[in-house]
Order: C-alpha cells, then sequence, then structure tokens
C-alpha cells in the first residue's frame, strides 16, 4: 500500500505487553493525517458506512423495545455477515473490501448474533473502528464522544438508510427489524435477496445511495470552511487523476496540483517526510535489536564504536530527518523528533531508546531489552486503518497516487471510483494483474 504507514493511530506510550513502535508520534501522525483528508477517517467505499449507519440503527430500534444492545457488537456482528456473504460469493477469494477471510466461519448455516457479536468470531480490527470516524462529518452520526457506543443517528441516516436499503425487504420485514430479530435471537435469512442486496461488500451501493453520499462528503456537516475547503480540493484532484493518471504529481515538487492550495500540498509533503523519518528511525531500532541478539550479554554501548549496520541506519536518519526541518513546517512534535535525529550518533540513539523505553531501553548509557523484546523487528502501529493481514497482503498497489503519500488520500481516491460506480471493475483489474505477476 503506497501511504499505509500513514495510518499510525495509538497512545504514545505503549504497554509493555504490546510489541508495536509509535515513538511518542501518535498525535502528529493524526494531525497530519486530518490535515491530508479532513473528516474521512478510514472510509474507502460506501458499503462501509453503510453496515456502520445499519448497526446504530438496529441499536435504536432495539432500545425502543426496551432492549439495550452496544453498537460496537451489532456493528462487528453485522461486519462479520458481510463479509461472509461476500467471500461466499467470490469462492473465498482476497478482496480489499472484505476482512476475515482467515478466520470467519465457512458453515452453510447462518451464525446466531450472539456467536457473530463475540470478538473471537471476527477480525480483532474491524472496518468499524476507522469508518465510524467519518460519521459525524457526513452527518450520519452525532457524536457527543469518541466512543462509538455513545453515538446517535444523525438527522440524515434514515434519509441514507431510505436510499441504500429503503426498498428490500426480507419476508415481510424491513432489514432493520430482520436485523432486530437476530440480535434478539431469531435466526438471519443470509441467503435472502434482501438481505444479500443490503450487504454483499462486493455491490456498489444504489446509484441514489451514491449520490446522496457524495453530496454529504463534499457538504461536511461538521467540518470548518477550510476543512471542507480542503476535502473538496481533495476530492476534485482524485477527479483529475483519475481522467489523467499521467498528471501525477511527485511530492518532492514544490509546486503541487492546481486542485490543492500551497497550504494543503505543504502539509502533504510534510506528513510524507515525517512518516519517512519515522520509518528511519524504527530501521535504527531494528538494528539495534537485531545486534543485541547476536550478543549473549544482550548490551549495547551507545556512546562508543557502533556497528556498521547502526551507524548505517542512523546516518540516514540524520539525512531524512534533515529533509523534514528543510520544509520548516509547524508541527512541533514533527519538529522536536526531526530535530531529536540530527544531532550525534550517540544523542540520536539515546533519544530514539528513551523514545522507545518498551521493546529497548536505555540504562546506563547501553541500549538493552525492554519488557517486550524479542529478538525480532516489532510492528509499527496502524490503528487509524485497522489494517488486517489480508489487507496487507492484498495492498493497494497500481493507484496513480504519489508514493508515500497519506492513506487518507488513497481512500478519497477508492471512494471517488466507488461512487462513480467503477471500484468493482478497477478491484478486478488490478487483482487480475496482481495473479498475472505473481
Amino acid at each position: 500500500m503506497a501511504g499505509s504507514d500513514w495510518g499510525l493511530l495509538g497512545p504514545d506510550r505503549v504497554p509493555s505487553n504490546r510489541r508495536t513502535r509509535t515513538l511518542g508520534l501518535g498525535r502528529a501522525v493524526r494531525r497530519f493525517n486530518e490535515l491530508a483528508v479532513p473528516g474521512l477517517g478510514g472510509l474507502w467505499y460506501g458499503r462501509q458506512a453503510l453496515y456502520t449507519v445499519l448497526a446504530m440503527a438496529v441499536a435504536k430500534r432495539l432500545r425502543t423495545w426496551n432492549i439495550r444492545q452496544s453498537h460496537i457488537q451489532v456493528a462487528n456482528a453485522i461486519e462479520a455477515v458481510a463479509c461472509t456473504i461476500g467471500y461466499r460469493h467470490n469462492g473465498w477469494s482476497p478482496d480489499w473490501r472484505m476482512r476475515g477471510r482467515n478466520k470467519l466461519s465457512r458453515d452453510t448455516t447462518a451464525p446466531s448474533f450472539k456467536h457473530a457479536c463475540r470478538s473471537s468470531y471476527y477480525v480483532s480490527q474491524p472496518m468499524r473502528m476507522s469508518t465510524a470516524q467519518a460519521l459525524p462529518s457526513l452527518g450520519l452520526a452525532l457524536a457527543p464522544s469518541v466512543r462509538f457506543n455513545a453515538f446517535e443517528c444523525g438527522e440524515e441516516a434514515d434519509v441514507f438508510l431510505g436510499s441504500s436499503i429503503g426498498h428490500l425487504l426480507v419476508g415481510k420485514n424491513t432489514l432493520v427489524d430482520h436485523l432486530c430479530y437476530w440480535v434478539m435471537g431469531s435466526p438471519l435469512n443470509w441467503k435472502s435477496h434482501g438481505v444479500v442486496a443490503a450487504l454483499n461488500p462486493l455491490e456498489g451501493l444504489d446509484e441514489d445511495a451514491r449520490h446522496w453520499l457524495q453530496q454529504a462528503l463534499l457538504k461536511g456537516a461538521t467540518l470548518t470552511e477550510q476543512q471542507c475547503q480542503r476535502r473538496k480540493a481533495a476530492w476534485d484532484w482524485m477527479a483529475c487523476l483519475h481522467a489523467e493518471p499521467g498528471s501525477v504529481a511527485s511530492l518532492d515538487d514544490v509546486q503541487g496540483p492546481t486542485q490543492l492550495d500551497a497550504a494543503h500540498w505543504h502539509d502533504l509533503r510534510a506528513g510524507t517526510k515525517l512518516i519517512e523519518v519515522r520509518n528511519a528511525a524504527v530501521a535504527v531500532l531494528d538494528s539495534v535489536e537485531g545486534e543485541l541478539d547476536t550478543r549473549q550479554r544482550r548490551s549495547l554501548q551507545v556512546d562508543g564504536t557502533l556497528p556498521l549496520s547502526v551507524h548505517q541506519a542512523l546516518r540516514a536518519l540524520t539525512v531524512h530527518a534533515q529533509s523534514f526541518l528543510a520544509l520548516n513546517h509547524y508541527d512541533e512534535d514533527a519538529n522536536r523528533f526531526c530535530s531529536e535525529c540530527v544531532g550525534t550518533e550517540a544523542d540520536v540513539l539515546r533519544a530514539l531508546l528513551r523514545r522507545d523505553d518498551q521493546v529497548l531501553c536505555l540504562v546506563d548509557d547501553c541500549a538493552r531489552p525492554g519488557p517486550a523484546y524479542s529478538g525480532r523487528p516489532p510492528a509499527v502501529e496502524k490503528g487509524e486503518q485497522g489494517a488486517d493481514e489480508e489487507v496487507a497482503e492484498t495492498g493497494r498497489n497500481g493507484l496513480p497516487l504519489p508514493a508515500g503519500i497519506s492513506y487518507r488520500v488513497e481512500n478519497m481516491y477508492l471512494l471517488y471510483l466507488d461512487l462513480a460506480g467503477e471500484l468493482d471493475v478497477a478491484i478486478t483489474t488490478r487483482n487480475a494483474a496482481t495473479e498475472v505477476t505473481a
């Protein structure tokens, strides 16, 4: 995925039992993603929004019957069923639009809600985790807090659901009522036309629903005027790239595409540079961890002659950090981190060890194993993307976008294709190309 590294999101300090590295950059990366395409979150095709809003509508209907059910459990169960329906239709082949291929049950009998809502039934990072972030700016949810369970259906939720699934019935019941009965213990008729037409991830939304979602996307219900302008500019840029794939601008160019203003392009360039610095810093720590694994005492003196692999990684880090600082961006966290990466090798390594402090630690001026050390490189927190192993395997290679661009821009391009009714063709074409070159 060209911009997958932009997906870092999580606490700035990582619990000791997790082998992840954020290096204290979580807030900075979140800000740069938001500057790239405001309010989009992890939404990149229309049905993601449908599944999440549908779950909220089901939970709301259940409350009128004095039944309390969490949004999270309903959303996870609906998404799991949707992905199972999609896999059953394509013979359990990988596809960007679905998750859980290696985990979901291949039973022919529909799961009960009690079974489908369990955390062990589906992936640990469902699409809902990042999709929900986009709902308030689309007018689909009222969000008194960041917790999805606290969301309420927005004024436009009924309009969106009506244009998406309002015409679909399961027997004599609406889809929402059928799903409510499923939550209450009745069987799910997942082979019915109504359920399949509503939930199959491989089918795009109806034209009316796609038109409504595009208008909501450009309107930006909860966004400021500047944020709306940025999101519309990004949409217009995607339209240009789709029409003229050869017009991709390089992020090394000072002048960006005509659709974006100078500040927007500057933020995109700076965000990309920051991720390059972050990746180079991780490479330094990986090289130190690899070196420790070869040493009986598992210790490396910081202020001494460093192994060649560590020395080379530190030199590369300095180059990337200087490149970011040369942009004179205003983000204080990013500037502070990059400034720490351009001192002496010993000082830079000390700063990185202090920022890690979980996998590797600074003890008596030596790099030593931390509580999460295992001798192999840890993962980098993906967070906002919620990318599972199948998405990583499939990748999004071949999109006409600058290398290293924020994954939010990738999301906007794919959403543009989906709302134009062209996403399935694009994915099928790229899957075929991948199979030929594999």
